[in-house]
């Protein structure tokens, strides 16, 4: 591997969106469908825009394991009582569609896409993360965009707090398997994002993400254990995963974006 990678940029230097409708597989169409018809019966009027991401959005998902991941764009937020409605019509939605392990809504305001300061985090994301499958494109109204500072701060905000809330249910015992893995991903991602612009790359890949990491912080055992767990495929104990939290934040908060 090269450095600086420039993963998953163009020839110019900007970032790639991997999503399109064109790889949806035909089988998650068909649920989309579904699942779009749930949104505009429990959203109604409110209903802006809706938008795919992650593994569905980019072709990858695998039946049975992959979750649906949509943002969703309202002109008004919900009331209590539409999302209770949203969240029985959705588990029934599942309920019917085992291969669907969940849905996921990320649920935002116009107000808040158009407003000045959202390039760098709502219009970064619908520009480049994800792809329109219902009603007006908002993404049209934002640049292309390279690696840099500001997404990736923007994009990291919350992950301390985050953190802070995965290590009290941890503590409470109310995690599985699958959210330990997310935790960890949620870690190499949020890593990553300290080097993206150094390394003029926008990897979505965490094999790519720990290469990249181990190159630019060579002396750093931390993400050559937590490489060692995807590769061995060995989650680590509850106690292990806290020290890698608590580890973790404080490096991000020596490493990253704290000051800047």
């Amino acid at each position: 591997m090269q450095f600086p990678t420039r993963i998953d940029v163009d020839n110019e230097g900007y970032i790639l969106n991997k999503t399109s409708l064109d790889k949806i597989d035909s089988e998650y169409q068909e649920l989309l469908i579904q699942v779009v018809e749930i949104l505009k019966k429990c959203a109604g009027t409110k209903l802006h825009s809706i938008y795919i991401y992650g593994s569905v959005g980019r072709g990858e998902a695998v039946l049975g394991t992959s979750d649906i991941d949509l943002s969703v764009i309202l002109t008004s937020p919900f009331s209590l009582q539409e999302k209770v409605r949203l969240a029985e019509k959705t588990e029934i939605f599942i309920s019917d569609n085992p291969i669907i392990p969940k849905v996921d809504y990320d649920i935002g305001i116009t107000a808040d896409v158009i407003k000045e300061n959202s390039q760098y985090f709502l219009g970064f994301w619908l520009r480049h993360v994800c792809t329109c499958i219902y009603g007006e494109d908002l993404s049209l109204g934002f640049p292309k965009m390279k690696p840099n500072f500001h997404i990736c701060k923007a994009l990291n905000q919350d992950l301390i707090d985050t953190l802070i809330s995965y290590r009290k249910e941890i503590l409470e015992k109310e995690v599985d398997n699958y959210k330990l893995l997310s935790i960890l991903k949620r870690i190499v991602r949020g890593a990553y994002c300290s080097v993206a612009e150094r390394d003029e790359s926008w990897s979505t890949n965490i094999q790519e993400n720990l290469l990249i990491l181990k190159h630019y912080f060579p002396n750093e055992e931390y993400f050559k254990k937590i490489e060692c767990v995807f590769l061995q495929q060995k989650l680590p104990t509850l106690d292990e995963m806290l020290n890698y939290i608590d580890y973790f934040i404080v490096w991000f908060n020596e490493n990253t974006f704290e000051g800047k």
